[in-house]
């Protein structure tokens, strides 16, 4: 996470913003680049944020690059200083693990990612790999599965989503892998299409390529487009046009579902007003990979300025930062380009240039968290699981440590005992992602499994209600409704579900009562 601390007039305010990548890549491409398992040292994904973080670090130390600097926020001087923080969620559980996990699976996880602050979340979806063509179901299917057996695992989960990838031409078949994969109950989150190395850069807007989009507006998927050049970007932008007028006549409620991302599209194309008018229609985003050094500075500033002058947000809603997302296209991009973009937008030059604390907020990540079908739809849970909560009350002593979260350490430190007790297994995260406040990540929703049932999810919902004092762990009912902005506890579903929580509740003041608590729902 980027820790951002503002001082104004002698007030020391403390922001927290989650960093993103919204584009890389897993498996083996035909051409030789490959990226085969993300927690690999030295070369897997994790690493390579490490790489990024470091670089950005140096360059703080050799004054390449400033780590406090002054400037005007909201008309006032402010002096801001920059630091690196992990997320909460994946410290306590990770540093939980190293000297608490029962059967040794994590031995030295810790070590490895400790030092992994900046980067909290990614996006991966398949190479034109060599898995590709080896299962009948579709070209793409065994490169997909790959990707979902990956990011679907503790703790690899934790960190990573995948995107799906499918081949229009194949009709039907691509159509299906789509369905498939939407309901497949995996950490499956997107669609990725390329155009170029699939060979229908002559046909973006053919009816196969229409019905595989619209297949994956159903299920609220983003989709993900990749391009080389200028009239490929053109052609994208007249094709999700298309869709969008389809969509209208045929499925109007499905409209706000429609997630085009086009990737790479600021590379190239400084003060192309063909390409901004592109980018910013309505249901279109783009991902800022390929754009390096100084490059990035130009680019954003004149998006910026023509979006202004064009009137973008008061015809559609959307300020310029909300169309952009940070990625680094690995392993074809490496650290010195990740880091300059990262670079610009927490400097200076990102202030004086006409950008605010949200629009750095916006692109370093929640662009693309409010993109995950999860923070677009209502997600109700059917399995039968039994309700039972724990509430974890922290001992707070007469003068506590201000910075001391208790209750926020003791649920997710409840939550890791379980994995490494092997009660249940972690395939998906849905982070709490609050409406007006920094995403600190001190809630989510887990969706685990059992062993002997990898099959059926239990959704289990950790909640920081007060993180020094009290939190809430708890196995949901059937058919509850997750909020993915948090809950308000005065909606009648929202009271409905937390009734049939507290009806078996325990209260704990550390992991192993937690966790003998909540045990007991997995062992149904």
């Amino acid at each position: 996470m980027l820790k951002i601390n503002l001082e104004q007039n002698g007030v020391t305010t403390v922001h927290r913003f989650m960093v993103v990548d919204a584009h890389s890549h897993l498996g083996q491409d035909e051409d030789g680049s490959s990226m085969t398992n993300p927690n690999a040292p030295g070369q897997g994904t994790f690493d390579f944020w490490g790489t990024i973080e470091n670089k950005m670090r140096r360059d703080w130390q050799d004054n390449k690059t400033p780590q406090s600097y002054s400037t005007l926020i909201g008309g006032v001087q402010t002096k801001v200083s920059l630091s690196f923080e992990q997320m909460p969620m994946i410290r306590s559980m990770l540093q939980y693990l190293e000297t608490n996990d029962t059967g040794g699976r994590y031995k030295g996880y810790w070590n490895r990612v400790q030092f992994q602050n900046l980067i909290d979340l990614g996006v991966v979806f398949p190479f034109q790999d060599v898995f590709r063509n080896k299962m009948p179901e579709a070209q793409f299917r065994a490169s997909n599965l790959n990707v979902s057996r990956h990011v679907s695992r503790f703790p690899t989960s934790l960190r990573l989503k995948g995107y799906m990838r499918c081949v229009p031409w194949e009709g039907q078949k691509a159509v299906d892998e789509v369905e498939y994969w939407a309901k497949s109950g995996q950490n499956i989150r997107g669609l990725k299409l390329h155009p170029r190395s699939d060979g229908w850069l002559d046909t973006i807007a053919s009816t196969q390529v229409i019905n595989v989009i619209k297949k994956a507006v159903e299920h609220n998927f983003p989709i993900i487009f990749d391009t080389r050049g200028k009239q490929t970007i053109l052609d994208l932008g007249e094709l999700i046009n298309t869709v969008r007028v389809q969509l209208k006549k045929e499925h109007p409620e499905q409209l706000s579902q429609f997630k085009a991302i086009i990737a790479h599209a600021a590379a190239g194309n400084v003060d192309d007003e063909e390409v901004y008018y592109t980018i910013a229609q309505p249901n279109t985003y783009m991902d800022l990979s390929l754009c390096q050094g100084k490059t990035i500075e130009r680019f954003l500033k004149s998006f910026r300025i023509w979006c202004r002058q064009n009137q973008v947000k008061e015809k559609t809603g959307r300020s310029w930062s909300e169309y952009c997302l940070y990625a680094t296209d690995y392993p074809f991009f490496q650290e010195v380009h990740a880091s300059a973009l990262l670079s610009y937008v927490i400097g200076p030059a990102f202030f004086e240039n006409g950008g605010t604390l949200q629009d750095m907020q916006n692109i370093l990540g929640l662009n693309q968290l409010r993109l995950f079908p999860e923070y677009n739809q209502s997600i109700y849970f059917s399995t039968p699981t039994t309700a039972i909560s724990s509430m974890i009350q922290a001992k707070i002593h007469t003068n506590p440590i201000p910075e001391v979260n208790a209750s926020q350490e003791i649920l997710f430190h409840s939550i890791a005992k379980m994995v490494g007790d092997g009660v249940y297994d972690i395939n998906q995260i849905y982070l709490q992602v609050p409406q007006s406040e920094d995403v600190t990540t001190n809630s989510a929703l887990f969706l685990t499994s059992r062993p002997k049932h990898p099959n059926e999810t239990i959704p289990l919902l950790a909640l920081t209600v007060d993180p020094a004092k009290f939190s809430i762990l708890a196995t949901l009912p059937p058919d509850s409704n997750w909020k993915p902005n948090g809950y308000n506890y005065f909606d009648p579903d929202t009271r409905q579900m937390f009734r049939e929580c507290f009806e078996t509740t325990r209260p704990a003041q550390n992991p192993n009562e937690v966790a003998a608590v909540i045990s007991k729902a997995y062992n149904h």
